[in-house]
């Protein structure tokens, strides 16, 4: 994992995937409020726990620091909308999954996730596909309680559900359309497939700290996958 400080939209190449390890501890908040979108803001204040409230504001200010790099813009300039991937059926409904307003700027994919201390963030350029997961390891789990998983020891259970959402993410369903993900190959990524779609997706195992794992899927099977630490 290296460092890139600060990115610039010329650093990530079609085919390319940027993913940011983002220690949530780093990410300041003394000016959160001026750097997020009332409709973030607004999202924050509903969150009960203090706890979870923090973690979602340094998520998305990270997220916007990372995006602003790209675009070269301060970070309260992106606006995002959520673009739903089946308007015919739903009505565009105001789902799925977020994605930057056009602007002066290039045109990036991007997807976010957070758990505990800890954050993902994924960027392609247009039209590639991304969609990131990271997840604590909790103590213990009984994997056998999920089908999609089935019966896995602790860690392998967690890097398959990550498998699993970040496959949702990149496709803008979450897990409402069933995903199955194949076993883990030696220096390559996993195959995936969502429930009525032919097209395969693969799936990076991503560098995270210790004591949690994250996945990226993407629609390009010849991705390069590029890993940086954010500071």
């Amino acid at each position: 994992m290296r460092t890139l400080s600060p990115p610039y939209a010329s650093d990530i190449d079609f085919g390319d995937i940027h993913v940011w390890s983002v220690p949530l501890d780093r990410v300041p908040l003394d000016d959160a409020d001026s750097v997020l979108a009332s409709a973030e803001r607004a999202r924050a204040a509903r969150i009960r726990h203090p706890a979870g409230r923090r973690r979602y504001r340094r998520a998305h200010v990270a997220l916007r620091m990372v995006l602003a790099g790209y675009l070269g813009v301060p970070p309260d300039r992106p606006r995002f909308v959520r673009r739903c991937p089946e308007p015919e059926s739903c009505g565009n409904c105001g789902g799925g999954r977020p994605v930057l307003v056009p602007g002066a700027w290039p045109e990036l994919e991007f997807s976010l996730s957070h758990s505990g201390a800890a954050a993902l963030v994924g960027v392609v350029r247009s039209p590639g596909t991304v969609g990131v997961d990271v997840e604590r390891l909790r103590t213990s789990f009984d994997w056998s309680r999920l089908p999609q998983v089935g019966a896995a020891d602790r860690v392998a259970g967690f890097r398959t559900w990550t498998a699993l959402e970040a496959v949702g993410k990149a496709a803008g369903t979450g897990l409402r359309v069933p995903v199955s993900v194949g076993e883990p190959r030696a220096g390559g990524p996993r195959r995936a497939r969502r429930a009525g779609d032919r097209a395969d997706w693969y799936v990076h195992e991503v560098d995270c700290p210790d004591g949690y794992v994250g996945s990226v899927a993407t629609h390009t099977p010849d991705a390069i996958l590029r890993s940086f630490l954010w500071t």
